[in-house]
């Protein structure tokens, strides 16, 4: 099922997503709409593709959960990540054209860091750790900022920030949206 992904000014993207048992989620899914971890997984997949993007945290669709998706490397399935937590990070580089589903309609220039080492568990509880470089080290950097309650634009100026956001609201006019 597609969700509505939340856009740039919803107080929920302003709220962090701590790190919680795997019990604890899945409990929290059983209450009402009722669903399990397999079916958000799969429905933020889902939206992540209709969507065009590459990455998605479940705080974008209203979920405060410390988990994320990101396209694997076939771009027809995902991997998901619940309670990533990054325990290193190596060479700050500049990122061209950094973009966001919560603000659609325009990207920027960031600076993210090319290599990361990454902890985080799967659905069925298993940890892994592995290293991420790149495009996937940015992708895993701009979730991780959605889960601390952080958005791309945040590291710009105030009137960079604000040039960028004025894009997007110019955007969503155009679309007919808000």
């Amino acid at each position: 099922m597609l969700r509505e992904v939340l856009l740039a000014g919803d107080d929920r993207l302003r709220e962090a997503c701590t790190s919680m048992p795997l019990e604890e989620i899945q409990t929290a899914l059983t209450e009402p709409p009722e669903e399990t971890l397999g079916e958000l997984l799969l429905d933020m997949f889902q939206t992540m593709i209709a969507e065009k993007g590459m990455g998605l945290a479940a705080n974008q669709i209203g979920y405060l959960l410390p988990i994320f998706i990101l396209k694997d490397e076939t771009s027809r399935g995902y991997n998901e990540y619940i309670n990533p937590e990054i325990l290193s990070q190596e060479e700050l580089v500049d990122f061209e054209n950094e973009g966001c589903l919560s603000i659609p309609g325009v990207t920027a220039k960031t600076k993210r860091f090319r290599k990361l080492r990454l902890r985080w568990q799967d659905k069925e509880g298993t940890t892994h750790e592995d290293n991420f470089e790149d495009l996937q080290s940015f992708a895993v950097q701009h979730e991780m900022d959605h889960l601390n309650g952080r958005l791309y634009v945040d590291q710009f100026s105030p009137l960079m920030r604000s040039i960028v956001l004025k894009k997007h609201k110019k955007y969503l006019r155009n679309l007919g949206r808000k």
